[in-house]
């Protein structure tokens, strides 16, 4: 596995997107497994499909001086900063092949100092306290499983600046965000440098310095993943919003109705996306609602079944 090392000091969450698209055309030339660690400045980082509003507490960010960023991936919200460690490892393997070795390998560098387990295929946890959140997507040239470990981030930010719906946290049988987590610094006699340097050691197989040449690239990639335009997205005004729980995740679609044919469609939620939505939601404009003939759902988003979405557009 090729290990891309860095300088230990905080950067924007974007800097790490941009590396992860690097590190995504350098898969072939690699021919490798690559993985690289993250040290970060506080912030919220939502789901590619996510409402902004609608997961996090905007006044509590401004309050708290904590950014907000967008990630190319799907899923729900969450908060990290300097005392969370993050990870990204970038493979053409499958989805759950990706989830089965590199999940197994936080695991297994845990061994020495905690038992931990799967919760799910997306969480790990503790003593039934989650530590760890996990997120994919893929892309033509590989793939991308990136996640957090909970090792000393400020909790008391994270529950007031998460402000998930409550109908999710109803769904998950649980009374708030900061129920559901625990930092590891409480039952690991180390300090953060030193977790962070043992982590390192343990996935450091075959080193890779950043050339000016990938520094220039990122730097150019970082602008994508820190423009407005990609974090806040456009929201415009729909008359029809339809929201429901299902056991993948929160789905909800905003539609533009007109004389019953849908004009325009939007679908967020804290699911999986497996192609682009984009792609999806053209097959489903200018149909009649009445009369909708739903197509390939679980090609896109993560078991959600034709049917599912038809009921979800109609409101049934």
């Amino acid at each position: 596995m090729i290990f891309v090392k860095l300088a230990i000091e905080k950067r924007i969450d974007p800097f790490y997107f941009a590396l992860e698209k690097l590190m995504l055309e350098k898969l072939a030339e690699f021919n490798d497994d690559i993985c690289f660690l993250w040290d970060v400045y506080p912030a919220v980082i939502i789901g590619k499909h996510q409402l902004l509003e609608k997961e996090v507490n905007l006044k509590a960010l401004k309050e708290k001086e904590v950014n907000v960023f967008r990630r190319p991936s799907g899923g729900g919200a969450v908060f990290s900063d300097y005392g969370c460690l993050k990870y990204s490892f970038i493979s053409k393997k499958s989805k759950d092949e990706m989830y089965q070795l590199f999940l197994d390998k936080i695991i297994d560098f845990l061994k020495p100092y905690l038992k931990v387990s799967y919760s799910g295929r997306n969480d790990l946890v503790y003593d039934g306290y989650k530590f760890s959140g996990n997120a994919y997507y893929q892309t033509k040239l590989g793939n991308v499983l990136h996640g957090t470990i909970l090792f000393d981030t400020d909790m008391s930010i994270l529950s007031t600046v998460l402000n998930p719906s409550e109908e999710k946290l109803k769904s998950k049988g649980i009374k708030s965000v900061r129920s559901r987590v625990i930092n590891l610094k409480e039952f690991i006699g180390l300090s953060r440098a030193e977790f962070r340097e043992a982590m390192e050691d343990y996935f450091a197989e075959n080193n890779y310095y950043l050339t000016e040449l990938d520094e220039k690239k990122i730097a150019q990639y970082l602008e994508e993943f820190n423009s407005e335009e990609y974090i806040y997205g456009k929201n415009p005004a729909y008359e029809v919003v339809r929201r429901k729980r299902y056991p993948f995740g929160e789905i909800e679609v905003q539609l533009l109705v007109k004389n019953n044919i849908i004009k325009d469609i939007k679908i967020y939620g804290d699911f999986f996306e497996k192609e682009s939505l984009e792609t999806y939601q053209k097959t489903i404009i200018k149909q009649n609602i009445n009369t909708l003939n739903i197509k390939n759902t679980g090609t896109y988003i993560e078991g959600m079944s034709d049917n599912e979405m038809k009921e979800l557009i109609r409101g049934r």
